[in-house]
């Protein structure tokens, strides 16, 4: 008797509770039950997702007797209830990671339960939040792109969104039956589009938006007969350009960065709430991006980890990790700040895996770290896959590896075994420009790491930019500048925070992440945090600013679409080819800018390396 009072008090309480929780009707999507009885079976969302939101959630029981209510709890708190045995709705996700767990109760009062840990709601970029709304996170807005053309979209509406469709001139392009957009698209003719999204959700209701860009023909991409990339350390984009943006607008010029949002407001290790600070010393002591961290810095899409993850890396000064959100501007990089503004640069150039230094410079060698999620060491005679230098020595393109000390990465590599005498000392390089006939048509200059140059935490980030800015300077003022483009980067953020949510990006190949037991998951179809990059050359685009998604890998894809050489994955096959940045219709800059002496006397003192008031 007790039982069956409290099954009927049970059912109307849950009642009550379910009409204070929004729901939404679905179309009913099959979920086949599993054979444990009892059992749950969810079928969405599923472990390690990432979903929008509304959040479709689809779940079926199996249940010698009969099941009379599912619920639905999110990070153990109940969100929705039905007095059914079988569960097609949608709820509201916060951005984050989430527990998903569906219990269901049958007639005897008896409840079981699954779990679907790690649902992530993270929406492909940071969404427009008016109702009914269409965001494109790439392309950007009038750009220049190459095929295929990466396109991600995501939409904001209170009723989730069943459809979207790509139309030119009322032909439909591509659909997916989703409340997100990822295509590449392969069809489109060279020349302007503009392309209508349109998005129609479960009430009927449809909204648009438009987006017009140019694909390119590559015309003029001959005039470049050099090719020069180096790659400096671990800096995001906002720890190093995140005021840009306040920089061109004293320059005269519109601000066109998304740079470091100065009200962000990140916990410490403490929990204590800290803001982006303006760092007081060019030398901060070292953070960790590695795989675990990187991870736990993206939360989901919060991008709020970057502070509580620095205890990988212990500090007696900063034991709450507060310089992981500390940033420079021009008063410490004068000479980064003016190239940049002066030439090309980009606020959606992203390091190509969420992890550090060595997994990303495999991208930058071979598109692609063939399963490997840290700084494995390579066999005997290195690791095997092929490389850029190899596939250029396969194409019979000229190339030259500078190094400035002893670390250089080619030696794990056995392209080294077969050559070790296109390596040469820096000096070599001030001597090769001096003769643009026989400069080599792609140029790699190593950092120098050993040296404390690379700018990497720990290191004068002043004498590394005096160093940089060395090298290219000798660039601007020889014989080879008239046909060259030199491209500065960095191979990871560092562990310095940065508040754009990381990019899809198409996966290399079919490996998978080598994960250990305590790694977290993650996976080979996402890009990493924004890094800087600077394009320097008489033929860009002056004063130029990109928000097209690009990764490492669109250096290679430049390389191998200017001089005829095969990809080396899918990665860098999809990859922009960086047109965008050039205009080879007028050598704007054929007499290159006056630009500010690197100054190396800036405070480099560690016990100043603390936000203000920690």
């Amino acid at each position: 008797m007790l039982l069956k009072y409290w099954c009927v008090l049970r059912i109307a309480i849950l009642t009550l509770i379910a009409t204070a929780i929004p729901a939404f009707a679905s179309v009913q999507t099959s979920c086949t039950p599993g054979p444990i009885n009892p059992s749950v079976t969810v079928c969405s969302p599923t472990t390690n997702s990432i979903v929008p939101t509304p959040t479709h959630v689809t779940a079926s029981t199996t249940d010698s007797n009969q099941v009379t209510t599912l619920q639905i709890y999110v990070d153990n708190a109940l969100v929705f209830q039905t007095n059914a045995a079988t569960l097609d709705t949608y709820i509201n996700l916060s951005r984050g990671s989430h527990l998903v767990t569906v219990q269901a109760w049958d007639s005897t009062g008896a409840t079981f339960k699954t779990d679907v840990p790690n649902v992530s709601m993270m929406p492909p970029c940071n969404l427009n939040q008016n109702n009914q709304s269409i965001t494109i996170c790439t392309p950007g807005t009038s750009s220049v792109v190459s095929l295929p053309v990466h396109f991600v979209a995501g939409t904001t509406d209170s009723s989730p969104v069943q459809s979207i469709t790509i139309l030119e001139n009322g032909k439909r392009l591509y659909q997916t039956n989703s409340q997100t957009l990822d295509a590449y698209l392969t069809s489109l003719r060279s020349g302007k589009h503009t392309l209508t999204l349109s998005a129609t959700d479960q009430n009927g209701a449809s909204f648009s938006t438009t987006r017009s860009f140019t694909v390119t023909t590559n015309s003029g991409l001959t005039n470049l007969r050099h090719i020069i990339f180096m790659v400096q350390e671990n800096r995001s984009f906002d720890n190093y350009f995140g005021r840009l943006g306040q920089y061109r607008v004293s320059k005269g010029f519109p601000n066109s960065i998304d740079g470091v949002p100065l009200n962000a407001a990140l916990p410490n290790t403490l929990g204590q709430l800290v803001h982006p600070f303006h760092f007081k010393t060019v030398c901060t002591e070292n953070l960790s991006p590695a795989w675990n961290e990187t991870h736990t810095d993206v939360d989901g899409g919060k991008m709020d980890g970057f502070l509580q993850t620095s205890t990988s890396v212990p500090s007696t000064i900063d034991p709450t990790g507060t310089r992981a959100i500390g940033y420079y501007d021009q008063t410490e990089l004068p000479y980064y700040y003016e190239l940049a503004t002066q030439f090309a640069t980009s606020d959606r150039f992203f390091s190509s895996v969420q992890s550090n230094t060595n997994p990303n410079r495999m991208y930058l060698f071979a598109a692609t770290s063939f399963g490997h999620i840290y700084a494995d060491p390579p066999p005997e005679g290195g690791w095997t896959q092929p490389t850029i230098f190899d596939n250029m020595d396969a194409a019979g393109v000229s190339w030259r590896y500078y190094y400035q000390d002893n670390g250089s990465y080619l030696p794990q590599w056995s392209t080294y075994l077969r050559d070790a005498d296109k390596m040469f000392p820096i000096s070599q390089y001030y001597t090769d420009l001096q003769s643009e006939a026989t400069l080599p048509s792609v140029l790699f200059i190593e950092r120098a790491g050993p040296s404390g140059l690379d700018e990497h935490p720990g290191n004068n980030i002043q004498l590394g930019a005096a160093d940089v800015a060395g090298i290219i300077n000798a660039l601007l003022t020889s014989p080879s500048w008239g046909s060259s483009a030199f491209i500065l980067t960095y191979d990871e953020a560092g562990g310095s925070y940065d508040h754009v949510i990381p990019p899809s990006l198409m996966k290399p190949d079919n490996i998978a992440p080598m994960l250990g037991s305590q790694d977290k998951y993650g996976d080979f179809a996402h890009g990493s945090f924004r890094i800087p990059i600077t394009v320097v050359s008489p033929w860009v685009r002056p004063h130029y600013v990109s928000h097209t998604w690009r990764d490492l890998t669109s250096i290679l894809r430049l390389i191998e679409v200017r001089f005829t050489v095969p990809a080396l994955s899918a990665r860098d096959a999809a990859a922009d080819d960086m047109m965008e940045f050039f205009d080879f219709s007028n050598a704007y800059w054929l007499t290159p800018p006056p630009l500010p002496i690197q100054p190396t006397n800036g405070v480099c003192d560690y016990t100043k390396e603390k936000a203000p008031g920690f």
